[in-house]
């Protein structure tokens, strides 16, 4: 079975890692005789996102899609090439000899869906966001009636979309997958000897997040101002790529932690293997504003970190308050500082609530599981 796996953001975030792994686990899975998914993206913003297809061993092509942004004139330019790069990806889908087309990345991806039904194959819609622009979500309306099913990342995405969708078609609540094998803490690497922790600091708090508003570093910045006051000396890591459509923000983000007299934030940039520094951490922090299924957050919990997230997504199924890590409000750096000084004072319950975040990543979010469901889901949606 070959399934045409579209992205058309070229940029390396959560979709694109997502479908990476998920195409690279199942055409390794030999019960499933050799499941071939190709990953067509971008050619534009892809260079990361084609790196970890290589070293994945995943098979991809890239094309010319263009995105659609609230830029006047990117908008603009996408409505123009619409028509004809939906001819292409038709196209691309007829010669490639699909059975499926996999629309990865979130709703707005309209192209690919128009295109798998005007090449006659089945279309499975992955959508992994809970906020749509009206504009946006107007259009899914219309256009997500061409899909033969529906994958959501989170229960919260399921909800956020069933008044959208035909509900008569089959759906599936699928989370982000990790690799609990390859984000194991008793795992060495070549560069463990790199030490990010500073003289004098005992406990390291960091999180992996592309810098935009919404991920809520903000927030992160102001609570490390309160826990500064508070007299802990700490350091904070900020580990994702800082693109130059987001300059803006990150100058605003260095001037907040200027202006509240903050000099233990570090941005570290995008890294092509995180678990080095990841393992670094004492606690896993997550302030985003809006997410899914954060796979950044199931591979801190893998890596055998307490988490303190924010309640986003289906982040508070898997993170169990008071046992494996704590959950608050979105936006509120008082009760985050108040959760990260509970940690910061007691090693033995940050052990304890890392042993059990591991427990709860090997049992439910292991890339097996996203397979076996995935796998599940494409057999119902072909035999239609």
């Amino acid at each position: 079975m070959r399934v045409a796996a579209v992205l058309e953001e070229g940029k390396l975030g959560g979709p694109q890692i997502y479908i990476i792994r998920l195409a690279a686990a199942m055409h390794s899975n030999a019960k499933l005789g050799g499941f071939d998914t190709v990953i067509i993206l971008p050619i534009e913003n892809s260079s990361s996102t084609v790196s970890l297809c290589k070293s994945s061993d995943v098979e991809y092509k890239t094309i010319r899609i263009s995105r659609i942004t609230k830029e006047l004139r990117v908008a603009l330019r996408y409505i123009f090439l619409f028509p004809f790069e939906t001819w292409q990806l038709t196209k691309e889908f007829r010669r490639g000899d699909f059975q499926l087309v996999y629309i990865a990345g979130g709703a707005w991806q309209y192209k690919g869906a128009i295109a798998g039904k005007l090449a006659g194959k089945k279309v499975v819609w992955h959508l992994n966001d809970t906020g749509l622009p009206w504009i946006f979500r107007k259009l899914f309306g219309w256009i997500g009636r061409v899909a033969d099913g529906f994958i959501y990342a989170s229960e919260r995405s399921k909800v956020y979309y069933n008044q959208l969708v035909d509900l008569n078609k089959p759906s599936y609540v699928i989370p982000s997958p990790v690799d609990t094998s390859f984000f194991d803490p008793k795992c060495v690497h070549s560069s463990d000897d790199v030490q990010i922790r500073k003289p004098g600091q005992e406990v390291i708090v960091g999180t992996v997040a592309n810098v935009s508003p919404v991920k809520g570093l903000d927030v992160l910045i102001r609570s490390a101002a309160k826990l500064k006051k508070q007299g802990f000396d700490i350091q904070f890591v900020v580990i994702g790529a800082i693109y130059p459509s987001q300059q803006r923000y990150f100058a605003d983000l260095q001037k907040l932690a200027a202006d509240l007299s903050l000099d233990n934030i570090e941005f570290v940039g995008a890294l092509d293997d995180v678990r080095p520094l990841m393992k670094q951490f004492d606690i896993y922090l997550c302030s985003s504003n809006s997410e899914s299924s954060p796979i950044s957050v199931w591979e801190a919990m893998a890596m055998e970190k307490p988490v303190v997230s924010t309640d986003v997504g289906d982040v508070p199924i898997y993170v169990k308050e008071g046992e494996s890590g704590f959950i608050v409000d979105v936006g509120d750096s008082d009760a985050m500082a108040e959760r990260l000084s509970r940690l910061i004072k007691n090693p033995t319950i940050r052990h304890e609530f890392g042993g059990k975040a591991r427990e709860i990543a090997v049992r439910e979010l292991d890339i097996s599981r996203c397979v076996e469901r995935h796998l599940a889901a494409y057999q119902e949606i072909l035999s239609l």
